[in-house]
């Protein structure tokens, strides 16, 4: 988590230049239009989890509403002004030992986005990578924006989830990962 740290400290402090060719993340959830229509019975039946994914969703759809709106209004207390070069998952599994140290790998999810987007999953939950972090950058993590990329991942799942179910599927290996994960975290929100 320490030489995971580092590597977001040097490349959130990286000088504006760096990011010029980066997007800057719009908060938007690819397959969200997905998920709300399924919310609203919006299944047509292409595939085995089809059914299965409008019935979980009608049991619950307070709670992932709840999950949406709670993510629309920390989204709107975004703040532009603090957007750093991130890469989105800087996690152990995107790092890889070289002569030359510890480096990031699998760039394709780089953004200019609030420096809290690589430091939600960080923390080990006691702090400390956060107080780490605002030691090292004289920048304090936010716990609403550490939410809000926390809650992004949750809904991101069950937008992906519900754009895959809504297409026709086979039922493959794939798609039996798919709907654990849409069923942990519906029922995580239920």
């Amino acid at each position: 988590r320490q030489s995971v740290l580092e590597m977001a400290v040097a490349l959130h402090g990286a000088p504006p230049a760096a990011g010029e060719l980066a997007a800057v993340d719009d908060l938007r959830v690819p397959g969200r239009a997905d998920l709300e229509a399924a919310l609203e019975g919006d299944v047509p039946d292409g595939g085995p989890y089809a059914r299965p994914m409008r019935d979980l969703l009608a049991a619950r759809p307070g709670r992932v509403r709840d999950m949406l709106a709670r993510y629309d209004a920390l989204a709107a207390e975004a703040d532009p002004a603090r957007a750093v070069l991130t890469h989105g998952e800087p996690h152990p599994g995107n790092t890889m030992h070289t002569p030359h140290g510890w480096r990031l790998i699998d760039w394709d999810t780089v953004l200019r986005a609030e420096p809290e987007r690589d430091l939600w999953d960080l923390d080990p939950g006691d702090g400390s990578i956060l107080a780490a972090y605002a030691e090292a950058t004289g920048v304090a993590p936010r716990p609403r924006v550490l939410e809000l990329f926390r809650l992004r991942w949750e809904v991101a799942d069950l937008a992906s989830a519900a754009s895959r179910f809504r297409a026709p599927h086979a039922g493959d290996a794939d798609d039996d990962a798919t709907w654990e994960i849409l069923a942990a975290q519906a029922g995580a929100a239920g």
